[in-house]
């Protein structure tokens, strides 16, 4: 494996995963925390936010993934995950992407570096990740630092891994004060999507705000 990414190993920090596109509650959790460990060492699991984001569409919520190379006994380290682009998911998603939020306030201003990203064609899901963890960083000026682990963390207190998970998304983003999300005026509130959602639909200043009082 011949990563790009280049973030200092440490082990001490609170534990938890590498999401696409982050939730906003995980981003709230990084904030709180200031300093976050990245097991890169645990078993790529299917069907979580590492490889998969919500967005709010025209028809509700849309669930769109990355898809992930299998090995032959179907099991693979986070850090060997390899993007598949045989379907050209990156080009769909970014046409989701100006569908679902052309017309929001903010998106003028950052759907050039969005776009740009997703055009990029990573070969490790661990570096997309790391470069969408960092646009939303700088986007929502936020100062938590990520390191990654060197092995995997079998035992640690402060562990997240399993947290913010799909399943438990409306309780972690239960915190989250309500904002005006596109196609409001049909489709009811729904918290704790891809922090995309809050950046294009209110903005860094109050977005920022909005994480920092979960």
């Amino acid at each position: 494996m011949e990563n790009s990414f280049s973030i200092e190993v440490n082990n001490d920090y609170s534990v938890s995963h590498l999401q696409f596109f982050s939730s906003i509650a995980w981003l709230a959790y990084a904030q709180q925390k200031g300093k976050v460990t990245i097991d890169i060492y645990e078993t790529f699991p299917k069907q979580t936010f590492r490889n998969r984001l919500l967005l709010m569409s025209s028809n509700g919520l849309q669930s769109i993934s990355v898809p992930v190379k299998r090995s032959k006994d179907g099991k693979i380290l986070m850090k060997d995950a390899e993007i598949s682009y045989k379907e050209d998911w990156n080009i769909k998603l970014w046409r989701a992407v100006y569908s679902n939020y052309g017309k929001s306030p903010f998106f003028e201003y950052y759907a050039s570096e969005t776009e740009h990203i997703l055009m990029k064609k990573y070969k490790y899901l661990v570096d997309l990740n790391v470069e969408t963890l960092m646009f939303l960083k700088k986007s929502f000026a936020l100062s938590f630092d990520i390191f990654f682990s060197d092995n995997f963390i079998e035992i640690q207190e402060d562990n997240f891994r399993q947290s913010f998970s799909c399943k438990t998304r409306r309780e972690d983003g239960a915190s989250l004060q309500p904002y005006l999300q596109c196609f409001y005026d049909k489709i009811p509130f729904e918290p704790n999507l891809s922090a995309l959602d809050l950046l294009f639909c209110v903005g860094k200043q109050e977005g920022r705000q909005r994480i920092l009082s979960m």
